[in-house]
């Protein structure tokens, strides 16, 4: 007997209470998994176990005292719980039942041929003598859509309105109960509206997936059948809060797989997060256990390596990097969370995509780790079906969304979700469900997990006023502010964005104390980045065409010079300025006097013929070894 009190699911007890008072019930949501109930086996002992809905209904039905059950889907068609209820159904209705056969289907892929089984289960629930239910699976499968019902749709949901309204309630010595109809469907919408709106004798049960009450009984209950736990032992309390954490989400049919795959894996629960971690990801060893002390202890070379002029930045980096490390990124071991978060603002070209790129290389070994997304392309309306793919029923969605088939191929990542102002507000829904949870779920609807990377958002907000009438935008730092100026500026843009202009305050809050604030690239910090970029030059020909390069030192302060008349666009300036300025005269020079490789060059001068000369540089060079003829 199937015993329902207040350590129940919610929707179980909801449930209990409205079976006795309603004529229709429409149970909706998490109906595709398992359902958990308890069971009393003998006087002395109960048990949870799970089963499919569909079985459950008639099992409950049966031990409520209902002694006619029938079930119907559009498959199998008509049954009863037991062979005996075939005299009952006849007895009650005072004549032969419809055939109980699979419902064919017409051309249109209307179903045919339900009026006389819809007349039966009619009769049969204004019967006031036997206690009566049907449930009807599968329901949302019935139409094709319930906004533009077919006439013969339109004539069977009439019918089914019909029969719930014609359920009495069946009073005898043994109890009284409401004969009543039971339609299970995917999602209350499915249905149409007027099967249930205004209608007092209707109610809709939402069954949702475990919370974290269940999930703790779950284990309890289970816990013997992991692998190397004994029958009867009962978990740690850490280990129950450890698992319930860890299953956020899970439904209970993914839980039972856990117990499957740690059977099949000999994996014990006291392991769980290892567990947890392969059905999830598919891996054997998580890429964070990789990561040596010894990469991280020398993490600030690495990044100052690459990121010049930025030590608040590297600071606020190194700090995420460590918490990351640990899995305390949400301040628990247990949390679900990304390992890390972080908010890079500032002027443009001043490293915040570098220094991405760099954690990237630093915790996973390659740059190509760092997913990047360009928000100014999800700017539109629905933009976020192109990261999580589209809806069931439209075109693509069997495809997926570029965000979440990144995660399913690479969850162990750096995600960069660059100038994420420009990202309509519908984005923002989304990221506060990643950055909350841990999770999304895609067009296809499979549970992707951010539990395992690190998130970056850049953003350009304070450099710039928002532009006036005529376009024009002005400037609200510049470089010969110090650096707590421009700090206050951009952070003071960024609260008067979240606050007032998208009106999501709650979005600013997810991200927390993890603001970090670019600054301008100032001397003589630029001279860092020439010369870094002056060493990648002479790698690039060394290593493409064997050819050493030496520059000046009057071509390098020429450079300089030249470089801080383009300090207001960062490095990004300064690689531009370079490009055009000393590679592409010295380009030309290489081609047009035909010199080899191995060959040892000076650059012994920069030429600047003026701003109204194309192309307007060129460069001086002495070959120290004769070119091949």
């Amino acid at each position: 007997m199937i015993i329902i009190d207040e350590s129940s699911p919610r929707w179980l007890r909801e449930l209990n209470r409205f079976i006795h008072l309603k004529g229709l019930l429409l149970i909706h949501g998490n109906v595709l998994d398992l359902v958990s109930y308890q069971v009393r086996a003998t006087a002395e002992r109960t048990y949870w176990t799970e089963g499919n809905l569909a079985d459950f209904f008639p099992r409950l039905l049966q031990g409520m005292g209902y002694r006619l059950v029938g079930r119907f889907d559009p498959v199998d068609g008509m049954g009863l719980a037991a062979p005996e209820m075939h005299r009952q159904l006849e007895e009650v209705l005072g004549r032969k039942p419809a055939q109980a056969a699979p419902p064919a289907r017409g051309q249109g892929g209307e179903l045919l041929d339900l009026a006389p089984l819809l007349e039966d289960f009619t009769d049969a629930l204004a019967n006031r003598k036997v206690p009566t239910a049907f449930v009807i699976n599968f329901a949302s499968r019935l139409t094709a859509s319930p906004d533009r019902l077919s006439a013969r749709e339109q004539a069977l949901f009439t019918r089914i309105l019909k029969a719930s309204l014609a359920a009495r309630e069946v009073i005898d010595e043994a109890g009284r109960w409401n004969n009543l109809l039971i339609l299970i469907c995917d999602k209350i919408n499915d249905l149409p509206p007027f099967l249930y709106l205004e209608n007092p004798r209707a109610r809709s049960i939402f069954l949702d997936k475990p919370g974290i009450g269940e999930r703790s009984r779950f284990l309890r209950s289970n816990y013997g059948s992991f692998f190397g736990a004994e029958r009867e032992e009962q978990p740690p309390r850490e280990l129950v809060s450890l698992f319930s954490a860890l299953t956020e989400g899970f439904s209970y049919y993914e839980m039972l797989s856990l117990v499957g795959l740690s059977q099949r894996e000999h994996i014990p629960v006291s392991q769980i997060r290892n567990l947890s971690e392969r059905f999830k990801y598919g891996v054997v060893e998580s890429d964070w256990d990789k990561i040596e002390r010894g990469q991280l202890e020398q993490a600030g070379d690495s990044i100052r390596g690459r990121i010049k002029g930025q030590e608040p930045a590297v600071g606020h980096l190194l700090e995420i990097i460590k918490r990351a490390k640990l899995g305390l990124a949400a301040g628990s071991s247990n949390s679900q969370r990304p390992r890390g978060v972080l908010f890079f603002a500032g002027p443009t070209g001043v490293g915040k995509t570098e220094m991405a790129k760099g954690l990237a290389e630093l915790l996973f070994g390659q740059e190509e780790r760092l997913i990047r997304f360009d928000m100014s392309e999800y700017a539109q309306p629905h933009a976020d079906q192109k990261l999580l793919g589209a809806p069931p029923g439209y075109v693509g969605y069997e495809e997926g969304g570029k965000l979440t088939n990144a995660m399913q191929q690479q969850p162990f990542s750096v995600l960069l979700f660059d100038e994420v102002e420009k990202a309509h507000p519908s984005i923002f829904d989304k990221f506060l469900q990643i950055l909350d949870d841990g999770r999304l779920t895609d067009g296809k609807g499979e549970t992707v997990y951010f539990s395992e990377c690190i998130i970056i958002f850049t953003s350009n907000l304070g450099a710039y006023a928002a532009p006036d009438a005529a376009g024009d935008r002005e400037r609200l730092i510049s470089p010969d502010m110090p650096y707590s100026v421009v700090r206050e500026t951009i952070l003071a843009a960024i609260r008067h964005h979240f606050n007032q202009v998208l009106g999501r305050p709650e979005i600013l809050n997810r991200f927390g104390e993890n603001f970090v604030v670019f600054d301008f690239i100032r001397p003589p910090v630029d001279e860092l980045i020439l010369d870094r970029l002056l060493g990648q030059l002479a790698a690039a020909l060394r290593e493409s065409r064997q050819i050493e390069l030496e520059i000046a030192p009057q071509v390098r302060q020429t450079l300089i010079a030249l470089g801080r008349e383009h300090l207001d666009h960062g490095g990004r300036g300064l690689r531009n300025m370079l490009e055009a300025a000393l590679v592409n005269p010295l380009a030309s020079r290489l081609f047009d006097d035909h010199i080899a490789a191995a060959a040892r060059l000076r650059l012994s001068r920069l030429i600047d013929h003026g701003p109204e000369v194309q192309p307007r540089f060129g460069v001086e060079i002495r070959v120290q070894a004769p070119p091949a003829v």
